[in-house]
């Protein structure tokens, strides 16, 4: 589905077509070319909520959100990921076990990310709540002990507001639970720019400063999230999931007092030794072969922002 490879030394010659090229859906570049006459629109099918492109300086309604950086609208799949300098980034994760990588795609590419999940309606993810109320548990446990039950849910169901209530009353007793939005299947749901993750070459990159060699990318391990308000994940470990953890950010405009924090912790349960309010067009990874307990924390009451990353695991 990409074209070339991406980043630094990865993609001497870039993408050599348009995404909507690729898909066969249109719009080519050469189309996309203003005419004499002015702007010429186009339907792109890339995004559901598509309207007409036009040239960068003559379309009054472009499709980004306001005060949020360049229309996704112009970005036509060409482009290089240029990559930190490992030696730095080794350093930093020989001290924490933990870095983040700032600013990972151009400005261009990570608004189109940005724009393509945000923009997405709530029936388009799975609403996912743990424990779930209806479910027997403990007969699980004795008839099928591999099974985890991840309850899931879509707008307008009735029983929502009565799950959800049980989630929350479970984590204010201080067990786990969560509620949050993902995807439910990437094969259909992931946008190309996100295969960067997968290639052999990224991979290679994240070894030379992890020190974990031949890591293995598994689809299945991956999913993008979407936290909203009253959305949390409560303090888990990622069990045999892999050896590094990763979390590609891309919400925008984000505060820490809107919640939605990243707190890694000792092994107490209580200590925490790393915070990450989501930072824009930055993936974070973090060395979880040993465990190491965390949680995301609440989205605020009234937050109309969406926390919206893709994570995953490298075994």
């Amino acid at each position: 589905m990409i074209k070339g490879q991406q980043g630094g030394d990865f993609a001497p010659n870039g993408y050599q077509h348009t995404i909507d090229e690729e898909f066969g859906i249109g719009p080519t570049r050469e189309e996309f070319q203003p005419t004499e006459d002015g702007p010429n629109p186009i339907e792109s099918k890339m995004w559901p909520q598509a309207q007409n492109l036009t040239n960068q300086y003559t379309n009054p309604e472009s499709r980004q959100r306001p005060r949020l950086g360049m229309s996704p609208d112009l970005d036509d799949g060409n482009f290089k990921v240029t990559l930190s300098n490992i030696d730095d980034l080794k350093t930093q994760w020989e001290k924490n076990k933990a870095i983040n990588i700032p600013n990972l795609f151009p400005e261009l590419q990570a608004n189109t990310l940005h724009h393509y999940y945000y923009n997405q309606p709530d029936d388009w993810w799975d609403l996912i709540h743990y424990p779930d109320p209806d479910f027997d548990y403990e007969q699980s446990a004795i008839d099928n002990p591999s099974y985890y039950h991840m309850a899931k849910s879509k707008s307008g169901d009735p029983l929502i507001p009565r799950r959800l209530e049980h989630c929350h009353e479970v984590n204010r007793n201080g067990d786990f639970s969560y509620i949050y939005r993902r995807t439910g299947d990437l094969s259909q749901q992931k946008h190309p720019y996100l295969e960067i993750f997968e290639s052999q070459q990224f991979r290679d990159f994240l070894s030379k400063i992890t020190g974990h060699k031949d890591l293995v990318f598994a689809e299945n391990y991956t999913f993008v999230s979407n936290y909203e308000s009253g959305h949390y994940n409560g303090p888990h470990t990622d069990g045999a999931n892999g050896r590094i953890a990763f979390v590609f950010h891309m919400s925008k405009d984000w505060k820490p007092q809107y919640g939605g924090l990243f707190l890694r912790m000792d092994w107490d349960w209580q200590t925490v030794n790393k915070t990450i309010s989501p930072p824009f067009n930055t993936l974070s990874i973090f060395d979880v072969s040993n465990g190491a307990p965390h949680l995301v924390t609440e989205v605020a009451q009234g937050v109309n922002n969406k926390r919206i990353s893709y994570t995953g695991w490298y075994q």
